[in-house]
């Protein structure tokens, strides 16, 4: 068990250092999807503080239940999911422990995942860690919206592979961020 939170807490400062930015040390809870490329496996790694329920829903781009699994009393666990006998297309994975509802888009397509987006909310106030995750080169937009989903924030990456960076959010209570690329939303998260 700390060995998976020492190999969680590593994952998050690599994370950050790529990123150029070290914050304070952010809480061990949380969850991870990764691929390793040319695989059909993805895994889902999960860290908590207190042992409990966690459970594990694949759905598709429809909304369809692919898989689900209760993992019962347990902290922490790494998982793995093969998806070699599913369609191309986009796959959630949610993830429902005592903490609330959490989840991650992916793009899978001949066996691979394109595309992996994580928008993490780090310990200090009105900061997100956006990473990206991609087998090949596009554009990635980031668009900020407020309440009344008026885009107060528009910007364009080139990603060649992998990307990271750190978005500040001050002085305003609701606010979405939406992630898309030249196939449309990938990831949104709503404050």
């Amino acid at each position: 068990m700390k060995i998976l939170q020492m190999v969680l807490a590593g994952v998050l400062f690599s994370t950050c250092a790529f990123a150029g930015v070290v914050d304070e040390p952010a809480s061990t809870e949380g969850f991870a999807v990764t691929h390793v490329a040319g695989s059909t496996v993805l895994k889902v790694y999960y860290a908590s503080e207190q042992a409990g329920n966690v459970k594990i829903t694949i759905l598709n781009k429809q909304g369809d239940v692919v898989h689900t699994e209760t993992i019962r009393k347990i902290s922490n666990f790494v998982r793995p999911y093969n998806l070699s006998q599913l369609s191309a297309g986009e796959y959630k994975v949610v993830i429902q422990d005592r903490n609330g509802i959490r989840e991650e888009v992916v793009q899978f397509s001949n066996g691979k995942i394109d595309k992996w987006i994580n928008i993490l909310r780090l310990p200090e106030n009105g900061k997100f860690l956006l990473s990206v995750k991609s087998k090949a080169s596009d554009q990635i937009n980031v668009n900020v919206y407020d309440r009344d989903n008026r885009l107060i924030h528009s910007e364009a990456r080139d990603v060649k592979s992998d990307f990271a960076e750190v978005l500040t959010i001050k002085n305003i209570n609701e606010f979405t961020i939406e992630i898309t690329d030249s196939n449309g939303v990938l990831k949104t998260l709503k404050n």
